[in-house]
């Protein structure tokens, strides 16, 4: 739990009080490697996870291919279902090692955010910051070069890099897996 509270109280938002009212609603759980969800079957109560070990990976199915959206080592999950819109997409989420994580159920945080105005501060600035990630992923796959898109990767997610498969991270940079090896060997 220590990871969780480190996070809480380095948003800008966050109060000693509505960090310890956070402490009481994250449950702890854990997720075996090789386990897989799908929109249907782990998104029946809108949940917001923080992953403080392991390796998590969110793709998407089109057409006969799969396509990796993210991966995540540690940090926020914000789940694909539209908790407030609606209008999810349909994603995939794998654990590719043995995940520690802290699940806040979202519609119970909901009741408590109307009388708490900064909860619902801390939980937007959570929420933005999934959203400036994602804006740093399509910024990544914008980039035409595939060793700078390369370089940007490694840049913003030094340790992801480490621990992530080569198929992985070429699946994540959009390059061909026997391309991504001469990129790799180039640098």
């Amino acid at each position: 739990m220590d990871a969780l509270i480190t996070k809480l109280e380095s948003l800008n938002s966050a109060t000693k009080r509505t960090v310890d009212l956070l402490k009481t609603l994250f449950i702890k759980t854990e997720f075996k490697k090789g386990w897989m969800f799908g929109n249907g079957t782990w998104q029946s109560v809108p949940m917001l996870y923080y992953i403080s070990s392991g390796l998590v990976r969110g793709s998407v199915e089109f057409k006969e291919d799969s396509y990796t959206l993210w991966m995540l080592e540690n940090g926020f999950l914000i789940p694909s279902n539209g908790f407030l819109s609606q209008k999810g997409t349909s994603e995939t989420i794998e654990f590719l090692k043995p995940t520690q994580a802290y699940i806040l159920n979202l519609m119970r945080a909901e009741k408590l955010a109307k009388e708490d105005l900064n909860l619902y501060k801390m939980l937007l600035e959570i929420y933005e910051g999934n959203l400036l990630d994602g804006r740093k992923r399509e910024l990544m796959l914008r980039i035409p070069n595939a060793k700078n898109r390369l370089e940007y990767f490694k840049m913003n997610n030094p340790e992801l890099e480490k621990v992530m498969t080569d198929e992985h991270l070429a699946q994540m940079l959009r390059i061909d897996k026997k391309y991504y090896y001469s990129v790799k060997k180039a640098r």
